[in-house]
C-alpha cells in the first residue's frame, strides 16, 4: 500500500525539478515549485497522439479546471495538414490523481490544406463478390453502427472497369444506408466473359464526406453457358448373367 501512495505522490508531484516538467507545467505545478497540486478541486487534463488512440504516457496538451463544459489544446499543440489526431479527456481529482478510463477519445482529421475534416461513418466490412448470370457481379457488404462518428447517408461503389486501377472518381452506383440495417447488396451489369474486375464500396455521410478505406475485391466475369454436350443416345441390349 505504501508503494503504492509513493507512487501516486511520484506521479503528481515534482519538487525537484520545481514542477517545470511537460506534464507539470501543464497543470500549474510551477505556481507552487512542485510541491503540492494546485486545482484543489480537481479539473480534466486533456491528451492526444497522432494516427492512434493516446495513453496516459502521451502529452498533457490542454488542461480546464473542475466545472468546465468544454476543453481545448493549448496555443502551443497546434495542428499539422494531413495528420489524424485523437484526443482523449481524464478526469483529474484535488490531489492530482488521474481516473484511468478510456472512454472519452474524440479523432479530428486535416486535410492536406490543414482544413477540419467532418465526421466520417464506419468502413464497410465482409465485402464479399459472387459471380451471376451473364457477366453480372453481385456485391454484398455489412455495416455495423458501433462506435461511428455519424451515420452514412449512401453507399458509393467503385471498379476499376478492368483496369487494374481502382477509380474512386467515378461513382458506378449508389444504394442507400437504412438505419439499423446490417446487410446490403448490389448487383451490376454485364461484363465480358473473362475480364476481371475489381470492386470497392465507401460509406458516405450526408455532407459527402466518405470513409476513406481502399479495401476491395476481384472477380472474373464468366459471360458463356454451360458447354453443350451432344445427345447421346442408348439402346437396351440383350441381358446376359
Amino acid at each position: 500500500m505504501s508503494c503504492d501512495l509513493l507512487n501516486k505522490w511520484l506521479a503528481t508531484y515534482d519538487p525537484i525539478h520545481r514542477g517545470y516538467t511537460p506534464d507539470g507545467i501543464a497543470n500549474g505545478l510551477t505556481a507552487t515549485a512542485g510541491w503540492f497540486f494546485p486545482r484543489i478541486r480537481g479539473g480534466y487534463n486533456l491528451r492526444r497522439a497522432v494516427d492512434r488512440k493516446p495513453d496516459m504516457t502521451d502529452p498533457i496538451v490542454g488542461a480546464v479546471g473542475y466545472d468546465a463544459v468544454s476543453i481545448t489544446n493549448f496555443a502551443w499543440w497546434g495542428h499539422a495538414a494531413s495528420t489524424t489526431y485523437y484526443y482523449r479527456v481524464n478526469a483529474i481529482g484535488p490531489g492530482g490523481v488521474e481516473e484511468l478510463g478510456d472512454g472519452n477519445i474524440a479523432r479530428v482529421e486535416f486535410d492536406a490544406f490543414g482544413s477540419l475534416v467532418g465526421p466520417r461513418p464506419n468502413r464497410p466490412t465482409n465485402l464479399q463478390l459472387a459471380l451471376l448470370a451473364g457477366g453480372a457481379f453481385e456485391l454484398r457488404w455489412t455495416y455495423s453502427e458501433a462506435g461511428e462518428e455519424t451515420a452514412p447517408n449512401v453507399f458509393r461503389v467503385y471498379n476499376d472497369n478492368g483496369t487494374g486501377t481502382m477509380d474512386y472518381g467515378t461513382i458506378v452506383a449508389t444504394v442507400t444506408y437504412r438505419a439499423r440495417r446490417f446487410h446490403y447488396a448490389y448487383s451490376s451489369g454485364a461484363f465480358a466473359d473473362g475480364v476481371t474486375i475489381r470492386w470497392a464500396v465507401r460509406a458516405v455521410s450526408a455532407a459527402g464526406i466518405d470513409d476513406g478505406n481502399t479495401d476491395f475485391v476481384i472477380g472474373t466475369a464468366d459471360a458463356d453457358g454451360p458447354p453443350v454436350h451432344p445427345t447421346i443416345l442408348a439402346d437396351r441390349g440383350t441381358e446376359t448373367r
